[in-house]
């Protein structure tokens, strides 16, 4: 599996990014602080946007690029299931075991008025690490691998994933530090399941695809 060296690089660029950011804010951060001052925030505009964009990191989603991807390349295929069992891994060994029962912001804040977008249920338990930034950002870094090497497209994945994960903070699912957890789980189960495909799956059978009817949308990737 040949994939251009640059972009793998420039994840982990981005993974290395986020641990200095965390570590120059986090020191400073006051758990609540921010997020009430974004919830201070809310317009109707923004509450249809934010609402919508959310459900990109609906772990379903993952469901319709695996079965395209049965129709392009094997390898490929394997390294989107891979990247999605680890980042689904990952997210669920954080929320149910390493720091279960961690409150969201609806229970954090029981005690204090707070802005509710209308037609969000919000949840109450499980807050570390954002499983719908996870998987926005895992998304985007798979494609960002695949798709062709654009500036565009890069900046409108990259985009796109902060927009999920800042909408956890908008509709008081999440606090910056579980989306920002997220965001690193994203981009490290992507990059660790390009690792093991790279080196296993590099043989040309590979890049034939499970299922031997291209679709034509496929052709359009290199």
């Amino acid at each position: 599996m040949r994939l251009r060296g640059k972009k793998i690089i420039i994840l982990r660029n981005y993974i290395f990014l986020l641990i200095c950011l965390g570590l120059i804010f986090f020191p400073f951060y006051s758990k609540g602080q921010p997020e009430i001052q974004i919830n201070h925030l809310h317009h109707p505009i923004w509450d249809i946007f934010f609402s919508w964009i959310t459900h990109l990191g609906d772990g379903l989603i993952l469901i319709l690029p695996l079965i395209f991807l049965l129709f392009y390349k094997y390898c490929y295929f394997v390294l989107f299931l891979l990247a999605s069992i680890f980042h689904l891994g990952l997210v669920q060994l954080g929320k149910n075991w390493v720091f279960q029962g961690m409150p969201r912001p609806a229970e954090f804040f029981k005690e204090i008025s707070f802005y509710e977008v209308p037609g969000v249920t919000l949840h109450h338990w499980g807050s570390f690490p954002s499983g719908h930034t996870a998987t926005a950002f895992m998304l985007a870094s798979f494609l960002y691998l695949v798709l062709p090497k654009k500036i565009k497209i890069h900046l409108l994945l990259i985009g796109s994933a902060c927009f999920v994960g800042f909408s956890r903070v908008y509709l008081m699912q999440h606090f910056l530090v579980d989306i920002w957890a997220g965001a690193l789980i994203g981009i490290f189960s992507t990059s660790l399941a390009y690792l093991i495909v790279q080196k296993a799956f590099v043989k040309r059978k590979y890049h034939q695809p499970i299922i031997h009817k291209q679709i034509p949308f496929f052709k359009l990737i290199p």
